[in-house]
């Protein structure tokens, strides 16, 4: 079933993945396709190691993020991933620990949209992404403006310890304040 057969009479989002991770590091490439056809090209950059696996997770993070921040409420996720297809569908086994984490943090946000779907794609029709995944890798300063660039610091599954501030009494502040 070609792509545009997924997709054709709905009023879907498409959402093209690719991540890709060398010794040089890690990154990927997003193209962002409304149901009107508009695209936004992103490029993200990791400031951490991913193996190819978990650079494609993010990437599939970023682009769902990506999409409900634009209102999409239908989105067909399409990937040259065999396995983080498989896994999310459920049809492959999730040894790793990150793996698991990811599939979870997947669903949980899949859950966020009326409707999801994820379908792997031969990388012949995954080009582009690919070749801004790479390009994410090493020279992602020098993209066109119309690519879009983010180095992530972390990766997307990683639980964030946020600390409530109290002050134990009045700090060099205090008085500022009452004076305002």
């Amino acid at each position: 079933m070609a792509v545009k057969e997924i997709i054709e009479g709905n009023r879907k989002w498409t959402l093209y993945n690719d991540g890709a991770s060398s010794r040089e590091g890690s990154g990927a490439g997003l193209i962002l396709t409304s149901p009107e056809g508009e695209e936004v090209t992103y490029a993200l950059h990791f400031d951490f190691h991913a193996s190819n696996n978990e650079a494609e997770y993010e990437a599939l993070l970023t682009n769902l993020r990506l999409a409900k921040q634009m209102g999409a409420e239908a989105v067909a996720a399409l990937t040259d991933s065999r396995m983080a297809a498989n896994q999310i569908n459920g049809s492959f086994e999730k040894r790793d620990k990150r793996m698991k984490r990811y599939v979870k943090t997947m669903r949980q946000l899949t859950k966020s949209f009326k409707e999801f779907t994820i379908k792997q794609i031969p990388r012949s029709e995954n080009r582009r992404e690919d070749a801004l995944s790479k390009l994410a890798l090493t020279c992602f300063d020098h993209l066109s403006n119309k690519v879009l660039v983010e180095v992530l610091k972390e990766r997307s599954i990683e639980e964030r310890q946020v600390g409530a501030l109290t002050t134990a009494g009045p700090t060099w502040m205090t008085p500022l304040i009452d004076y305002l």
